[in-house]
């Protein structure tokens, strides 16, 4: 039998191993949109995505362990702005501003995207005011179509899947989509297999295009370390975009 003094190193010891492994786990609120691709998808509980893979290869490298927690955008953003998430993705600086006005958050430069408008073809270059209705994936804010929302010019209508927003457009339920282009383009060559998208992308309509970042207000050590392995690891990244075809350089035009 163990002696009582035995007995408490050993739990000391234990929970030493297990304070150690909770320094090395993190959570990274993530978002539960199923056709999020090439970026992410959650279809069937599972969360996955060219961005995934580049975390993961970043947490294995350094011993992490991300634990991805899928939330809607909105309460995504709320968790995080509260402190109750240690990482976030996506996130940018231009986002949700008034949520993190009081907060220092670090960002790392991931992915880049370009969101605009599609059209149908034949409204293609027949410019902003034929723009009465336009429609965004539920969560989404349109920034460069806020004044026109403001003015009355312009009506915004949500809708909770992207599928759908794009059954919407077809149909001619709505002028135009805004969104990411890169998630339209992987949509309609590689999950519906179109030679010839029914929509396309309008690049003269107002558009916004930056970065997804991986961001923390919690860990801004990890967030310079992924930064630094992003630069160190340029090859193993253009691999991972490569298989998913994602192209750096956006030719949606």
């Amino acid at each position: 039998m163990r002696t009582p003094r035995l007995l408490t190193a050993t739990l000391l010891a234990c929970f030493h191993v297990a304070a150690l492994a909770d320094d090395k786990t993190f959570t990274v609120g993530v978002e539960d949109y199923p056709n999020f691709l090439p970026y992410s998808a959650y279809q069937d509980n599972i969360y996955s995505g060219l961005g995934k893979d580049i975390l993961d290869a970043f947490a294995k490298q350094h011993g992490y362990t991300f634990k991805y927690e899928v939330y809607p955008l909105k309460r995504r953003d709320r968790l995080f702005t509260q402190g109750k998430l240690d990482f976030a993705f996506p996130d940018n600086p231009n986002w949700v501003a008034d949520l993190k006005k009081n907060l220092k958050i670090s960002y790392a430069p991931m992915l880049e995207f370009t969101d605009g408008v599609l059209v149908r073809p034949e409204n293609k270059g027949k410019g902003l005011a034929r723009l009465k209705i336009l429609g965004v994936p539920l969560g989404f804010t349109p920034y460069p179509y806020q004044q026109l929302m403001s003015t009355g010019s312009m009506r915004l209508e949500e809708t909770l899947q992207y599928d759908s927003l794009y059954q919407k457009l077809v149909a001619d339920r709505v002028d135009g989509a805004y969104m990411n282009t890169r998630i339209a383009r992987y949509y309609w060559s590689q999950i519906k297999k179109y030679e010839q998208a029914p929509v396309v992308y309008d690049p003269d309509l107002p558009h916004a295009s930056g970065f997804w970042c991986f961001s923390s207000s919690k860990h801004p050590a990890i967030i310079e370390k992924f930064k630094q392995f992003l630069l160190n690891n340029k090859g193993k990244i253009d691999e991972l975009k490569s298989s998913y075809q994602f192209k750096s350089s956006d030719d949606n035009n």
